[in-house]
């Protein structure tokens, strides 16, 4: 952790503690949410905002927790995939009882799972917008799909099973802890930016020295090459999620 990470977490600890939370339940919340801002790729005060008032949200779910007892109340979980595993994995965990309620302001799946009556969840995705999307999920709603959320050209719907298959939809023994992990990205998607990031670098430290690109046609058709193997890139990544659409 960076320094300024550090200094967050031990702050918001002390204050859970001050609070009256148990140290090691203090403990076990910061190393959490230290591990979910990592995954993000944000700074833990960007992500969660001033530890005071984290501290203040904390304390009061374990107070309600407490008084509606260790089996009452919903698990949350926050997640997010790649375009192209998105559909599969939200088909698994709705298998699994996890409703997502909406999507937050980066695209992430906001779920929950009721502890007591779990229920199986269907999903679909659909690329649409504007006044077809609108269309699309009154058309849906006489269905029983319900919209929780859009994200660019993506619209995702979600449905109860028992809209369904009735009594059959509740889950009797759902896995016992939620997934471990937050994201789920392809290899290759990372490779792929990591490389075109690497390509980029290159080509101006290049344009900088002289080296190899000595003069302004050079440079141009450096960069026009680059633009095209990032909107071919695109166009593969569109196209495939496309077809993992549904």
């Amino acid at each position: 952790m960076t320094g300024k990470t550090t200094a967050y977490a031990e702050r918001l600890s002390a204050l859970l503690r001050e609070r009256g939370m148990a140290p090691a339940r203090a403990e076990e919340l910061v190393a959490e949410l230290t591990a979910y801002a990592a995954e993000a790729g944000s700074p833990l005060e960007e992500e969660f905002g001033p530890a005071g008032e984290l501290a203040d949200q904390l304390t009061r779910r374990e107070g309600a927790d407490a008084v509606d007892g260790p089996e009452d109340g919903p698990d949350t979980w926050v997640w997010t995939a790649d375009a192209l595993q998105e559909v599969e994995l939200l088909a698994r965990f709705g298998g699994q009882g996890w409703e997502a309620d909406r999507l937050d302001r980066l695209g992430r799946f906001v779920c929950r799972r009721d502890r007591q009556t779990p229920l199986r969840w269907s999903y679909r995705r659909e690329t649409t917008g504007g006044r077809h999307r609108e269309q699309l999920t009154a058309r849906l709603a006489t269905e029983g799909w319900e919209l929780f959320g859009t994200w660019g050209p993506f619209a995702y719907f979600k449905r109860p099973e028992a809209a369904v298959t009735g009594p059959a939809a509740q889950l009797s023994a759902p896995p016992p802890a939620r997934p471990r992990r937050r994201v789920y990205f392809a290899p290759w998607i990372l490779v792929t930016l990591a490389a075109a990031v690497a390509v980029a670098v290159a080509t101006v430290l290049l344009a900088g020295s002289g080296a190899g690109l000595t003069d302004g046609a050079s440079l141009a058709g450096a960069l026009v090459g680059l633009t095209a193997g990032g909107l071919l890139g695109a166009w593969a990544w569109r196209s495939a999620a496309r077809r993992h659409t549904g």
